[in-house]
């Protein structure tokens, strides 16, 4: 199952996911409306039937329904309204404390390495990360709006248990959830369930006030009334707990598997998620949460949130299951046991360890000894040069199963970027990062960008980019889209007036040399598009709209642009090139003319608003038609397909880190 079919199971799922939620408000209803009959109701006349005693009360039982369903719905729509900041707001509900670039921890800087090197292959913008710090369980979980707010949480005991392995695992699992869509569908499912559990939450509240009735009888006695009518509605309420994780184990069990497998793929070695799931499987506290938020949050959590749910209201498939289906030959009898021992000895030995430094620490704060040096982060592998080739061959194929070669790559990529400008796309500096990819070569431009900075930014900002420019912190065309994508969680964190400003000036500095380049176009599209997510995610809903008349004037555009991009000047080349792509998409129809607008960059950035709006098969053929164009004559370049990804981006469609040629391929690209 592809990117582009993981979409339309997400929109089916939703369908059901409407169905359960309309049963579960009528089921509630009726009960309710029977409780209001049988305390506030009219009694019938005797020898009157049924169908008397309802019209009878019929306006008592309207008065209800209507309660009942506006209750419920505005419970969800405020449980949706204040998960609206997306993923961060979800991690931080749960008690989430995020990981700033800055940490000295080895365990949270090894966590941030792993989330980069992940996002960075499978070519999703990089997510806010948090750890969960009073969870001691092994468990993590995803959530967002789209992949431009993302965030990614795991709690201290997933930290302090697992390797490296098993970690880079857990993460690539998640990362699948960011890349098919999932998060957008669990945080519709937060609002759905809170409307459901809204009765037991108020009728919790309301059983209390017999705790805090007044002495007299009469106050006691009003509070032991509350009292009853609060356990009335927990009862009532737990028709609506029912509802709640029957929908949410309907959406969520095939998805945990098809994460699993998601996982597996991308790492090349079932010892890393599968060894995940042993450890859960050993471990005392498992992946149960302690948070009173697990209920609502427990469908998009890695594994059960609660140790003791299981059968047909479980959220996740049994975790003996998940392993058997990484590892045929998984036996628990057998294995279990076995790792539970080596897990224990891991435990004495880290205790010991842990022991030995608290006295070398205490030695050297009494001047007895030099301390300990704690370790930093797992070195990323060198690289001598970028890759000056790529590989477009299954690009389609693989949208959301990135493997283990783009996760060496990833590693290479990050340790090869300018460690100044590395360290700049983590914290303030960040929107510099971003302004620094379109910095032009030409003195006289540079000049009247640099200026720009000043005007827009301040003297200190342009001399820190004068600074890099000084230190010939160059970038190679394969590590602009990263530089954007590594800015991101730090941007997010920026006050919204300098998100806006940096938008501005990026445009200004595109247009200083009187022109726009396809890359810088396809860049500040990208950037824009990511930003739109970050500064309102909860519309990031990219629709399900079909192919009409603008959206066929926008995909000839497109095209054209882009095989007139590749083509460098030479226009029979280019009509090639868009025909390979029009092609695929008018197999017997006559496709439109080629022609590039004359006013092409604001034409195609309406053009790719619509485009955006498309479905997931129309685009998915889109996607296909511009890998036909770009790969026309066999072979892609770095710029050609950072060009095809910067593009892919502005769609919301993620393209994976697109591999360099083998030694044995040669040149400059190869063939698909």
């Amino acid at each position: 199952m592809d990117f582009f079919e993981h979409q339309d199971r997400a929109r089916r799922t939703t369908l059901w996911l409407i169905l359960f939620f309309v049963l579960g408000v009528i089921a509630i209803a009726v009960v309710v409306n029977a409780l209001a009959l049988f305390f506030l109701g009219e009694p019938p006349p005797a020898g009157a039937p049924p169908e008397h005693w309802l019209s009878q009360n019929l306006e008592l039982l309207i008065t209800t329904t209507v309660l009942v369903v506006a209750g419920i719905g505005l419970a969800s729509a405020f449980r949706v309204a204040s998960l609206s900041g997306g993923g961060s707001k979800v991690a931080e509900m749960l008690g989430g404390t995020r990981v700033t670039p800055d940490t000295r921890d080895p365990k949270r800087r090894q966590l941030l390495n792993v989330v980069e090197e992940v996002a960075l292959a499978s070519g999703t913008p990089v997510p806010d990360v948090y750890v969960l710090e009073e969870e001691a369980a092994i468990n993590a979980f995803a959530a967002g709006y789209s992949q431009s707010d993302a965030a990614v949480a795991v709690t201290r005991g997933t930290l302090e248990k697992l390797n490296r392995e098993e970690l880079q695992g857990v993460v690539a699992h998640e990362f699948a959830h960011i890349v098919n869509g999932d998060m957008r569908l669990n945080i519709r499912l937060m609002g759905v369930v809170f409307g459901l559990l809204v009765l037991t939450v108020v009728g919790r509240f309301m059983t209390r006030a017999i705790f805090v009735g007044g002495g007299s009888r009469e106050g006691k006695q009003a509070a032991m009334g509350i009292a009853a009518l609060g356990l009335a509605l927990i009862l009532v309420g737990a028709l609506g707990v029912f509802f709640g994780r029957l929908i949410k184990a309907a959406v969520s069990r095939q998805r945990e598997f098809l994460a699993d497998a998601s996982a597996v793929q991308y790492t090349r070695n079932p010892d890393s998620i599968g060894g995940a799931l042993k450890k859960i499987a050993v471990h005392s506290r498992g992946s149960g949460l302690e948070s009173p938020e697990t209920e609502e949050v427990s469908h998009m959590l890695f594994a059960s949130g609660f140790a003791s749910m299981s059968g047909l209201l479980a959220t996740h498939p049994p975790l003996e299951d998940r392993i058997r289906a990484i590892e045929p030959q998984f036996d628990p009898e057998r294995d279990l046991p076995a790792l539970a021992e080596r897990e224990q000895r891991r435990r004495a030995r880290e205790e010991a360890e842990a022991e030995r430094r608290r006295e070398a620490e205490r030695a050297a704060a009494e001047g007895q000894g030099q301390g300990v040096r704690i370790p930093g982060a797992i070195p990323l592998p060198g690289t001598d040069a970028l890759p000056q080739g790529a590989i477009l061959g299954a690009i389609l194929a693989d949208v959301d199963q990135p493997d283990t070669r783009r996760h060496q790559a990833a590693a290479q990529l990050l340790h090869a970027l300018p460690e100044p400008l590395r360290d700049a796309v983590h914290g303030e500096d960040a929107g510099l990062a971003v302004l620094y990819t379109v910095i032009s070569e030409d003195p006289e431009v540079r000049r009247q960008q640099l200026a720009r900075i000043r005007e827009d930014w301040g003297e200190d900002a342009e001399a820190r980019v004068r600074e890099w420019l000084e230190d010939d912190q160059s970038l190679a065309p394969g590590q602009r889209l990263p530089l954007v994508e590594l800015a991101l969680p730090a941007l997010r964190h920026q006050p919204r007036e300098r998100l806006g400003e940096l938008r501005e000036t990026l445009g200004a500095l595109i247009r200083a040399d009187g022109g726009v380049s396809v890359f810088e176009f396809a860049l500040a599209r990208m950037f824009d598009a990511h930003l739109r997510d970050i500064l309102n995610p909860g519309a990031a809903d990219r629709g399900h709209a079909r192919v009409n008349a603008e959206k066929a004037a926008a995909i000839q555009q497109l095209l054209s642009v882009l095989a007139w991009a590749g083509a460098e000047g030479d226009e029979d080349a280019a009509r090639q090139a868009y025909a390979a792509g029009m092609a695929l998409l008018y197999r017997e129809n006559r496709p439109p003319a080629y022609g590039v607008p004359a006013d092409w960059p604001n034409t195609l950035t309406e053009g790719l608003e619509r485009l955006d709006r498309l479905g997931a098969g129309p685009k998915r053929r889109l996607l296909e038609a511009m890998v036909a164009t770009v790969g026309h004559n066999g072979q892609v370049n770095v710029a050609e397909a950072e060009l095809l990804r910067a593009l892919a981006a502005a769609l919301h469609v993620p393209i994976p880190l697109i591999l360099p040629t083998t030694e044995e391929s040669g040149g400059d690209g190869v063939s698909p």
